[in-house]
């Protein structure tokens, strides 16, 4: 299942990747104001009172919004409560619909409000949290839902209800929230749901405050060779900033390479023949391919990892990808070519050269059909899900086309693979990966290398996570 099907999740990726975007948040908020009203209205009439009470995030607009057009469609008692002040308010948007309320004959509005404020009406109408609910309730917002639920009126939630509150009726936005919840559908545009954005990077999980190394993650990377030491390197930098550990088993040829390479990344760990299994079994998640040569001991190698480990999250990037010709073992992996490799994937040398739509639809049955997730690698970026969605990445710049990036971005995925879903993983990695190049970009046109996307990414990822 992926983090995104969680309705929490999922309407914090769609609310920051649509002001990502450039979606206008006031107008998302008239729709939803009006969609709600029409709700309420169609469920208990315009004679009844109505008590909205708020919070100063966008539910509260929200909230805002439903008041005004309760006005609007006709509703003659409407009072409502803002939870906090009027300073506090997280949106311009709502901000605007608090004024505007405040001017309309027929509704009564309260600031700072407190449980002990609250008239009992007809009906009472939740909007104080929404999607903004982590962790227990603050104690005044536990007071006011004990209010409304001890008070004699009909109770209504937007969106997803406080804990603690059993609504009669619920209204989500978008998409179903909760059981039996009617949807408002709030217009927002098929780009939010089309492209990657910082959503994807708050959808992550975090580690906890007193976790150990082996609770945040470890990545077994296999790849490198005599002729193509940097690759594993690079993955493994940028893995070793998101997760606890990191484990580098090599091809023979590369050993003592490898061991000269701790000299320049002492976060990795490395893994011998003899002690490859156990350290496969710790590992959440493998990196196999980058750096690897395309030769049969290789792919003997790549094709035994895979057979013993059927369960274990896998990128198989570079010439790794080379195994797909065995279709059984590419279940729920990740499969990271550029247009260069598709032929590792199909065994044709001029596969590269289909149209775009033809490539897309050829990838998209690949992905279904062997219930595999794609990244084609390009100037945009094309996820495929074994499901048949398509998510494009537009993050990223030409300054990105040189050797390494590619590495980097394995790296990333395949750590963020170790304590989240594959798609997930794949959306926020690529995103990620591409806007630190944007970032570099900014500073320094396109004269950067692979190795400064790194401390780049770092500041991507904490960017994204505050956005």
């Amino acid at each position: 299942m992926s983090t995104s099907d969680n309705p929490y999740i999922r309407t914090i990726i769609t609310d920051t990747n649509a002001r990502y975007l450039g979606i206008p948040i006031e107008q998302l908020m008239d729709k939803a104001g009006r969609g709600i009203a029409q709700e309420l209205i169609k469920k208990y009439g315009k004679t009844k009172s109505y008590t909205i009470v708020c919070g100063i995030g966008n539910n509260g607009g929200d909230g805002f919004a439903t008041a005004y057009y309760l006005k609007d469609l006709g509703v003659k008692d409407i009072y409502v409560y803002l939870v906090g002040r009027i300073s506090d308010l997280k949106s311009e948007a709502s901000q605007n619909f608090w004024e505007k309320i405040k001017k309309s004959q027929g509704i009564t509005t309260y600031s700072d409000a407190y449980a002990k404020d609250i008239i009992q009406k007809d009906v009472s109408v939740e909007c104080l949290l929404g999607t903004g609910i982590q962790g227990k309730l603050h104690k005044r917002f536990h007071d006011v839902i004990v209010r409304l639920t001890k008070q004699r009126t009909k109770i209504v939630a937007v969106d997803v209800p406080a804990p603690g509150y059993n609504p009669d009726f619920s209204i989500s936005l978008l998409y179903p929230k909760s059981a039996q919840a009617t949807v408002v559908d709030i217009g927002m545009p098929k780009e939010v749901d089309l492209y990657a954005g910082p959503g994807e990077v708050k959808a992550l999980t975090i580690p906890k405050e007193h976790s150990y190394k082996s609770q945040n993650g470890e990545l077994l990377v296999f790849g490198g060779s005599d002729q193509f030491h940097g690759a594993p390197l690079m993955a493994m930098k940028a893995a070793s900033k998101l997760i606890g550990s990191v484990f580098y088993y090599t091809t023979p040829e590369n050993r003592m390479v490898a061991q000269d390479m701790k000299t320049g990344l002492s976060e990795f760990i490395m893994v011998d023949d003899n002690s490859l299994e156990k350290y496969a079994n710790y590992a959440n998640a493998f990196l196999i391919g980058p750096g690897l040569e395309d030769n049969l001991p290789t792919k003997a190698l790549v094709s035994t990892l895979l057979r013993n480990f059927p369960e274990k999250p896998v990128v198989l990037d570079a010439y790794a990808i080379s195994v797909a010709t065995d279709k059984g073992l590419l279940k729920n992996r990740i499969l990271t070519p550029h247009r260069g490799e598709l032929r590792h994937l199909f065994g044709d040398e001029n596969i590269q050269k289909l149209g775009e739509k033809g490539l897309e639809g050829k990838l998209k049955r690949f992905a279904v059909e062997n219930e595999c997730y794609i990244i084609l690698k390009g100037h945009t970026d094309i996820l495929f899900h074994k499901n048949g969605t398509v998510v494009l990445n537009k993050s990223g710049n030409q300054g990105m086309a040189k050797g390494g990036t590619g590495d980097v971005l394995a790296g990333i995925i395949a750590a963020l693979l170790t304590k989240n879903d594959p798609w997930t993983s794949m959306k926020a990695g690529t995103f990620v990966n591409g806007k630190a190049g944007d970032i570099l970009s900014e500073k320094f046109g396109y004269n950067f290398s692979a190795t400064d996307l790194i401390p780049a990414i770092q500041e991507t990822f904490e960017w994204a996570r505050t956005y």
